[in-house]
């Protein structure tokens, strides 16, 4: 019984004993150290300083290269086809007025010497009528009679002998004219896209003898949207000059184009506006002096890129196309603060972008566009600017070339 209270008192002497051990060593420690509270350093950003300017818009866009003229030549005699003229194939050039088809002409040169003799009858029988009609009033004078009867002075029949030759006359001269349509030819120089007829052939008259086309002036159907329409004018006296590009293999050439004219209608199923436009002499290869291609002739049908000439936007920026950030905004250095612009995004490509400010009140002055990417960017928030790139553009310029951009 004593030794149990013995061990209960030694326990407890124990238990205090370290908790006063364990005070003395906590309140012997020394307090640590406060340390600074580090804020996240300011962004340091490229800025880009730009000046309002003009610049000329290049619209992109792609058309089918087609003649301005082209028909379908019919035959317009009857008979057998005894000649074509060598260039006469797809692909031939020819004059204009050469003749691409003889047509048989023993017929219709039998007709011209009918048409003759008939015309010499004719004029035989209106000169004896003639006779007649002065013998007939010399007899009716004689008579004494004052006034005369139209039948005894052969009025009547002198003035059928009159149209019977002119009937005559106009028979020699349809078939003078039926024997030179045996020649078949174009009004113009051209070349044949098609033929329908070969020697030997026999054609009825309205037979379609070949498609041909003019080869003066080329033509390109190009299609607008509406935004891209409001950029392009076709009224004035000089027209909006268009670069033309086709590729052939890897390389590319360029035809100096203009655009002629805005088709009346709009497509009712893609709401497209078209432009026409227009290059003469396209169809032709160009050889230097020592007879070397230089550039090949446009094809009927070949694909093309135009880049037509717009209208000069004012108050417009040209920006790098990384610069332009979701929903058209941009960033800009405003005393040291990053901040947002809404701007109205009128064309870029993969390099540039061409914008106005949605406030165009802020159009006047410049704007430090900062170019570089952000994880986080929040309006108003601190930044610093690396390096200042002064980007003076004059009053007007004509190089931005740019596609079109549907803002999302």
């Amino acid at each position: 019984m004593l030794g149990t209270k013995k061990n209960r008192y030694l326990l407890t002497g124990v238990i205090v004993v370290g908790l006063f051990i364990t005070w003395l060593i906590a309140t012997s420690k020394p307090a640590p150290a406060a340390r600074p509270i580090r804020l996240p350093p300011v962004p340091i950003v490229d800025v880009l300083h730009i000046q309002p300017g003009s610049h000329r818009v290049w619209i992109e866009t792609q058309g089918l290269v087609k003649p301005k003229t082209q028909i379908e030549l019919v035959s317009q005699v009857t008979g057998r086809v005894e000649t074509i003229a060598e260039q006469f194939s797809a692909g031939g050039f020819f004059a204009a007025n050469e003749a691409l088809v003889s047509i048989e002409e023993s017929d219709y040169r039998i007709a011209v010497s009918q048409a003759g003799a008939q015309l010499a009858d004719a004029q035989q029988l209106l000169a004896t009528e003639k006779g007649r009609a002065r013998q007939a009033k010399r007899e009716w004078r004689d008579l004494g009679n004052s006034e005369a009867n139209d039948l005894f002075l052969r009025k009547p029949q002198l003035a059928s002998a009159k149209a019977k030759l002119l009937a005559a006359e106009a028979g020699l001269e349809k078939a003078e004219l039926d024997l030179s349509r045996t020649r078949v030819s174009a009004p113009f120089a051209g070349r044949v896209l098609s033929k329908r007829v070969d020697v030997g052939q026999f054609v009825s008259q309205g037979t379609p003898i070949a498609q041909i086309y003019s080869s003066d002036i080329a033509e390109v159907r190009l299609p607008l949207t509406a935004q891209q329409r409001q950029n392009v004018s076709v009224s004035g006296s000089q027209p909006s000059p268009v670069k033309l590009i086709a590729r052939y293999g890897n390389n590319e050439y360029e035809w100096d184009a203009v655009l002629a004219r805005l088709e009346g209608a709009i497509d009712s199923s893609s709401r497209q506006y078209y432009f026409v436009a227009s290059l003469p002499q396209a169809f032709s290869d160009h050889l230097d002096d020592a007879g070397i291609l230089q550039k090949p002739g446009l094809a009927v049908g070949q694909f093309v890129t135009a880049k037509i000439s717009g209208n000069y936007i004012d108050n417009s920026f040209l920006i790098p196309r990384s610069a332009l950030r979701q929903q058209q905004k941009i960033w800009v250095l405003d005393n040291n603060r990053l901040a947002y612009i809404d701007v109205v995004v009128i064309q870029s490509n993969d390099d540039t972008a061409l914008v106005q400010l949605a406030d165009m009140s802020k159009a006047k002055n410049s704007i430090a566009v900062i170019t570089t990417s952000l994880s986080l960017a929040l309006d108003g928030m601190a930044i610093r600017e690396r390096s200042i790139v002064l980007r003076d553009l004059p009053e007007k310029q004509d190089d931005v070339t740019a596609t079109q951009v549907s803002p999302e």
